[in-house]
């Protein structure tokens, strides 16, 4: 990536591939690997797990390079890269709040909707 993109496609993926590096630990061979990855596979994808990068060729799993690697932000789950896509999966949180299982949300809507007809006369 020392050289200066010439075109649109080469300026975005470069973009792309050092907004990586605010998600994941990698070195600057690894990030030059993954630019030329998709140089070189238009069609293929970078997937980002909690502890590696996969590097995966259209319709070609088997051929697939993971790169080991630390992820930084917890906030997120992973990320899918590619040429033409860049897209964060963030952190699912189940919460706890709101509706219990005993069925207490049903009789609160009978409350509200008890209220409403009240007001309404």
């Amino acid at each position: 990536m020392n050289k200066e993109p010439e075109t649109y496609e080469e300026l975005i993926r470069k973009k792309r591939c050092i907004d990586l590096t605010k998600y994941y630990e990698l070195t600057i061979s690894e990030v030059e690997q993954i630019y030329e990855f998709l140089e070189n596979n238009p069609e293929g994808y970078v997937k980002g797990g909690s502890s590696n990068i996969t590097l995966i060729p259209k319709n070609d799993v088997k051929n697939a390079i993971v790169i080991p690697s630390r992820r930084i932000d917890s906030h997120i789950d992973g990320l899918l890269l590619g040429n033409k896509t860049f897209s964060v999966i963030p952190h699912y949180t189940p919460s706890s709040g709101g509706f219990s299982s005993s069925g207490g949300s049903s009789s609160n809507n009978n409350n509200n909707n008890n209220n409403n007809n009240n007001n309404n006369r």
